[in-house]
């Protein structure tokens, strides 16, 4: 069969928690705001004293909420985070209309603009409870517009306050960001699904994919391999599905994606450059897996970097290997993006909600 390989990027230079751990209150829309919160995806506002933030707190907020997005080529955060104290919030309102919060209160500074807040919001039961065991946590909704969410993050004294955060903040983190997954969602989807290319992946590459409206598919000489790709400004969303023989439990492993991630790219993918092609980059960045499970299927998920060999282009690309039992296969679902000069963070959470809806049967 002869191979003929798709050169995407002739267009694309020619042109996109539970805190159940760490909580025992939780806030339920005891406000009523009028206004629509508003703000961009993965957004956070920090809502703290200026001694506070100042004194340690916004070295951990930068450590804890600002880490490093696993896995892109030029680092970007979790969130795109800003500080703010509460006047702000009184003088510009349009600040207490966004849609995620962290508030830090030490609640033995009686006279801080943010712990007089605090008093406000939560009940005194909770405000007694921190100042017994020195630490706690809260969730509210809503305060000043609909569709925010507000976590509390409270310590009796400033020492307790830092130490409690650098313990819940996975829970935290978790939280935010499954409230940003589901607004990613429907961004993702505003256009609907294209069944008919669902219905095209499942027939060749043997997964059930909901594809959003937008994707178009690449043309490939090819009998089980699957290339859609969506052009935003700036940038290439992508998706590669193939299927492979089930030989044995070691094609399961970080070497088994990669050989049939880097064959794919190999045949398929190249620039306008003769003798280029897609290979994944592990030597600059690693190549992290891990045994998961995607909709009920044992998978293999991996998240690195690639590249085109022998030319200058690169991206970051997220993988899923799952164990078709059914079939006697190994299903890999594959997004990447290319964005010259763009950030990538909030385009690969998009490709990710595509891919995650992978079933097999």
């Amino acid at each position: 069969m002869s191979v003929s390989r798709y050169r995407i990027f002739v267009l694309v230079l020619a042109c996109c928690l539970g805190l159940a751990s760490c909580s025992n209150e939780r806030l339920e829309s005891t406000f009523q705001p009028t206004p629509s919160a508003f703000g961009q995806i993965n957004s956070l506002v920090v809502v703290a004293d200026s001694s506070t933030w100042k004194a340690g707190a916004g070295d951990s907020v930068a450590y804890f909420f600002e880490a490093p997005y696993i896995l892109l080529p030029q680092p970007e955060p979790i969130f795109d985070v800003r500080f703010i104290e509460p006047s702000r919030i009184v003088a510009e309102p349009t600040w207490g209309q966004l849609r995620n919060y962290v508030v830090l209160a030490d609640l033995s500074d009686t006279d801080s603009p943010t712990t007089q807040m605090v008093l406000q919001d939560l009940s005194d039961e909770k405000i007694q409870q921190v100042r017994s065991e020195g630490f706690g946590t809260a969730v509210a909704k809503n305060k000043w517009a609909t569709g925010q969410q507000l976590v509390y993050i409270l310590g009796k004294n400033h020492d307790e306050l830092l130490t409690g955060m650098s313990n819940v903040y996975p829970g935290v983190v978790r939280r935010l960001q499954q409230g940003e997954d589901e607004r990613m969602r429907v961004t993702t989807y505003f256009e609907g699904v294209n069944r008919r290319l669902g219905d095209t992946v499942q027939q060749l590459a043997g997964a059930n994919l909901e594809i959003p409206g937008g994707y178009v598919r690449v043309p490939l000489d090819a009998d089980s391999v699957v290339w859609l790709r969506k052009e935003v400004q700036g940038a290439s969303l992508n998706i590669m599905v193939t299927k492979v023989p089930y030989r044995s439990q070691a094609q399961l492993s970080k070497e088994g994606l990669k050989e049939i991630r880097n064959r794919i790219g190999r045949e398929y993918v190249s620039s306008t450059t003769n003798n280029t092609y897609m290979q994944i980059n592990d030597t600059d960045l690693p190549l992290f897996t891990e045994p998961t499970e995607l909709n009920g299927t044992y998978a293999i998920e991996g998240r690195g970097i690639w590249e085109i060999e022998n030319d200058f282009l690169a991206g970051p690309f997220v993988s899923y290997l799952l164990n078709d039992t059914t079939s006697n296969e190994l299903v890999l679902v594959d997004g990447f993006v290319y964005a010259p000069g763009r950030k990538k963070r909030d385009l690969m959470e998009e490709v990710v909600q595509v891919i995650r809806t992978a079933t097999v049967n």
